[in-house]
């Protein structure tokens, strides 16, 4: 007697619920479909045969269930994801609380750990010094309190050296002085951090040896700015020199970051959208 979960057809296949079986289905017809189209294009005898089959096929399978099944699916997870989104906050607070991170709520954003965290819609808009780092598409607060984890765990695991990246710093703001109107001392943090791109190439051996763009090790915005909050943790004094930022104007508001206080994440970040290096 066969077995009540198995097909009594010649296929043998199992039984599936809902979308398992209309997604089996319809791959097969779509497998059909495809080679009797290279058939037709090439003039193959058995493109006769191979469109015969996917008829017989397409006849069996019944569209409305399809598009009901489908319609269905899709109504659970509008649900949840509704469900989810009205909670997501509160959940990500939560979560951050029992991880025991620091936050400060505010009206248009939170204040979690170093990031600033913006809710539009279906996304949460992660910002680190006030640069984008991370649009995380997601309804579950746990979920994207997780994925806030990553991310301040990437950071803290990309390699840093004080001495050394200050000195690629001194590197780089040296080369970008020179090139702007009277050598003004104090020069654009976004424009250093392209050129620390370069220097940090300079000083590969991998890119010294090749010359290849593609062994020029990436080096996000955030992340310069996360390495500048950790160069300035332990002050701005590096031997005789001291890393000094300058105040925007109006019309740089656009060119400025805000260095995290990675000591007390909550208190005031240090704006700046110029940066020199004087002797102490």
């Amino acid at each position: 007697m066969p077995d009540e979960n198995t097909e009594t057809m010649k296929t043998g296949e199992m039984k599936l619920p809902g979308l398992e079986a209309d997604a089996s289905a319809l791959q097969k017809l779509g497998k059909l479909l495809v080679a009797a189209a290279k058939s037709r294009a090439f003039g193959r005898p058995e493109y006769a045969k191979q469109i015969e089959e996917a008829s017989k096929l397409a006849g069996q399978i019944q569209w409305p269930e399809v598009k009901a099944n489908i319609d269905r699916e899709a109504s659970v997870v509008r649900e949840r994801n509704e469900a989810n989104l009205s909670s997501r906050r509160e959940h990500l607070l939560q979560a951050a609380i029992a991880s025991k991170w620091t936050l400060q709520q505010g009206s248009q954003f939170d204040l979690i750990d170093i990031f600033h965290v913006f809710y539009e819609g279906g996304s949460v808009v992660v910002k680190l010094g006030g640069v984008l780092l991370e649009r995380i598409h997601e309804t579950d607060g746990e979920k994207v309190f997780a994925r806030l984890k990553h991310l301040r765990t990437g950071l803290d695991q990309t390699p840093f050296n004080r001495e050394g990246f200050f000195n690629l710093l001194k590197g780089a703001h040296a080369i970008c002085r020179r090139a702007q109107p009277g050598g003004e001392e104090f020069v654009p943090v976004r424009e250093l951090h392209r050129e620390m791109i370069l220097e940090r190439a300079r000083s590969s051996d991998l890119f010294r040896k090749s010359g290849e763009l593609k062994n020029i090790v990436p080096y996000p915005l955030p992340q310069f700015i996360f390495d500048l909050a950790r160069l300035i943790r332990d002050g701005a004094v590096v031997g005789n020199e001291r890393i000094m930022t300058h105040p925007p104007a109006m019309r740089e508001s656009k060119e400025m970051i805000h260095i995290p206080n990675l000591n007390h994440p909550t208190n005031s970040e240090t704006t700046a959208s110029r940066l020199t290096i004087r002797p102490v």
